[in-house]
């Protein structure tokens, strides 16, 4: 991409970055439906891959027993049309704002995942646990939900909200996603400070542990 890029300046005395204006301008009816046909299968296959395969085990997997692969692709493609995002693309104001809510709900999430693993379970996993959906699992919690990692994501996602929001606050709210992570990450390794005295303490016993080579 960035030798072609860097080619149209001299081919065509503009630096064009826009692929479809770039094979417009060859002049050669096949080398255009060669480039379109390419850009056409390149767009559907990243897109089949980062944003259908990726929502529709996300959906498969809120309720297994009634939502297949199948059906949760199907929720995922029925709803990127409802949300209509060519008219978020068309605001560069509301697509600003889309992905800052976007950066301030998944920021949390991944900072609590990062702490979880690395601060509180010190990078070990009990493979067995993982399948074991019962109250007797390791993973189970309470009611299959861990309370303090909610507990570190609600406080860490309204201020990542405020900050999206707040005139004033313009300027830094391009970082919501790392301010996000840090909050969410310091939280919940606070709430879950016991825990990690607790995990220490156990025996490591049918667990997989992730060190660095």
């Amino acid at each position: 991409t960035v030798v072609i890029v860097s080619g149209t300046q001299s081919l065509f005395g503009k630096m064009i970055t826009d692929p479809i204006e770039t094979v417009s301008m060859v002049g050669n009816d096949v080398a255009v439906a060669i480039g379109l046909l390419t850009m056409i299968t390149a767009t559907i296959g990243i897109n089949i891959v980062a944003n259908f395969v990726s929502p529709a085990f996300d959906f498969s997997n809120c309720s297994p027993q009634k939502i297949s692969f199948r059906t949760g692709g199907m929720i995922a493609a029925v709803g990127s049309v409802l949300l209509t995002p060519w008219n978020l693309f068309q605001s560069p104001e509301l697509i600003h704002y889309t992905l800052d809510v976007l950066g301030a709900f998944i920021g949390p999430l991944f900072g609590i995942l990062l702490a979880d693993f690395y601060l509180i379970k010190r990078s070990r996993v009990f493979v067995d646990d993982l399948f074991d959906a019962t109250p007797q699992g390791r993973y189970w919690y309470r009611g299959g939900f861990n309370p303090k990692a909610i507990a570190a994501l609600l406080p860490s996602v309204i201020i990542g909200l405020i900050i999206s929001f707040v005139p004033s606050l313009h300027e830094v709210a391009s970082f919501s996603w790392f301010i996000g992570a840090a909050l969410g990450g310091g939280c919940y390794r606070y709430l879950a400070r016991h825990e990690r005295e607790a995990s220490a303490a156990q025996p490591f016993a049918g667990g997989v542990a992730m060190q660095k080579e």
